[in-house]
């Protein structure tokens, strides 16, 4: 039972379900939606997060579905039906946009609710680490990488351990086939498939990760710590597959590891501007 009071932020799911498709077969809501919701949302101290506006439920039924990051106060501040009046301009543009008739609900998001708080947490104890590259790294963002935000994320959820990665986008792969793929930091701990058990990497895995993907932990290992970033760019389909998906695809990575973060980022920005020439010089 999630005490939602405790959260800094909750998620707000608001899902439309359209069993007769009364919307059209693509009714292309996310990107109609994205620049007037994140606005309407900003208003309020909340976060516009995403859109899933092409999936459908368990039992085939189509539906629309956006997700807003709520900060406490305004969680607290409800309106009819126990959902925050931050709300209420967010329903009337999205009403706007979808015809009558359609099934409306509007509830708290616990799974995202708790994966948000969980992935705060691991970028607030890995702040030694993550620090050090945002300020080495962000100012030689291109092609647009700005725009996205750097992400710390929990994928694995142990009994007693939680899994993430940290990923950076830094610009895009000029060498790949258009739409161009991007190129993106990763930094975290190196693993050895001995870290957490002495049995083999056949038998634990690497937690659905390719072997010295970089990897955060919640609770951190003790120190002494070995860092590790690397660099990935070109056709690879997943995080956890190191193969590329076409015979003539080509992927491309570059790492490095280091005991002292700081001296570790320095090193892959240096690096970095001689590996992609169109990187900032700064």
């Amino acid at each position: 039972m999630i005490d939602w009071q405790n959260l800094a932020w909750v998620v707000w799911r608001i899902n439309v379900d359209d069993p007769n498709r009364l919307a059209g077969k693509e009714p292309d809501l996310a990107d109609r939606t994205e620049q007037a919701m994140t606005e309407l949302a900003a208003t309020s101290g909340c976060v516009y997060e995403n859109c899933v506006d092409y999936d459908s439920s368990e039992d085939g039924v189509p539906y629309y579905a956006w997700w807003v990051r709520v900060p406490q106060v305004e969680h607290a501040r409800h309106g009819t039906g126990g959902i925050p009046l931050a709300f209420e301009p967010l329903r009337r543009h999205l009403a706007g946009e979808l015809p009558a008739g359609l099934e409306w609900e509007i509830t708290p998001d616990r799974e995202q609710t708790v994966d948000h708080a969980a992935s705060s947490d691991m970028r607030a104890l890995y702040e030694d680490l993550i620090g050090p590259f945002e300020r080495a790294l962000m100012p030689l963002r291109v092609d647009g990488a700005h725009e996205l935000d750097p992400q710390a994320k929990v994928w694995k959820w142990e009994e007693k351990l939680l899994v993430g990665t940290f990923d950076l986008w830094l610009c895009e792969d000029r060498d790949s086939p258009p739409p161009h793929s991007w190129t993106v930091v990763s930094v975290g701990l190196w693993t050895e498939p001995q870290l957490f058990d002495e049995e083999p990497a056949a038998t634990i895995g690497h937690f659905g990760f390719t072997p010295h993907h970089p990897l955060l932990f919640l609770p951190r290992p003790p120190a002494p710590s070995t860092f590790t970033a690397r660099v990935q760019s070109g056709a690879v389909p997943t995080m956890g597959k190191s193969r590329t998906k076409g015979a003539d695809a080509i992927a491309t990575a570059h790492q490095w590891t280091a005991n002292d973060p700081t001296v570790l980022a320095e090193r892959v920005a240096r690096d970095l501007k001689v590996l992609i020439p169109h990187l900032p010089r700064q």
